[in-house]
């Protein structure tokens, strides 16, 4: 049988192990609803300023044919983006930015800072196996899924 101060001595850290986790999950936010691409955002998309050339290329170590292609717009619940590549033989040689939006002046700010270290990682590591950048996690997977999606369309294209 367990004495009244064992009940006590139990209770007290199984009950501030409950606080602990209510106030940890009042912390969570849901994650934002992404907004369906349509017409609308396709032509905001299409308008939006470009300001410097969003491109890196790097020689290829060995010769072979070379295959290009763009990916799908991928949407995020606050940017589209757009990545197209070229695959020399089987080396990435050239990753290009072709859309990166940003809704609000936040967004915009957090792209420009994510978008150069994405684009700069993929070609260093010659594919879609990069880290996200820290602060951009939505813009850079959405990054990562365009660039893979870029690389297996520029996969696909290549001559056998």
């Amino acid at each position: 049988m367990v004495s009244p101060r064992g009940l006590v001595r139990r209770a007290v850290p199984a009950g501030l192990a409950a606080g602990a986790v209510v106030v940890v999950l009042a912390g969570v936010r849901p994650r934002p609803e992404t907004p369906p691409l349509n017409r609308e955002t396709l032509r905001r998309v299409a308008a939006a300023p470009r300001d410097a050339p969003m491109l890196s290329t790097r020689r290829p170590s060995h010769r072979g044919p070379r295959s290009t292609a763009a990916s799908p717009l991928v949407q995020t619940p606050f940017s589209a983006i757009q990545v197209k590549v070229t695959l020399t033989g089987r080396e990435l040689t050239r990753v290009e930015t072709v859309v990166l939006t940003g809704e609000n002046a936040r967004t915009q700010a957090l792209n420009a800072h994510a978008e150069p270290i994405l684009r700069r990682e993929a070609l260093r590591a010659g594919s879609a196996d990069i880290d996200v950048v820290t602060g951009a996690t939505y813009t850079s997977r959405s990054y990562i899924s365009s660039l893979q999606a870029a690389i297996d369309r520029a996969r696909a294209r290549r001559p056998h």
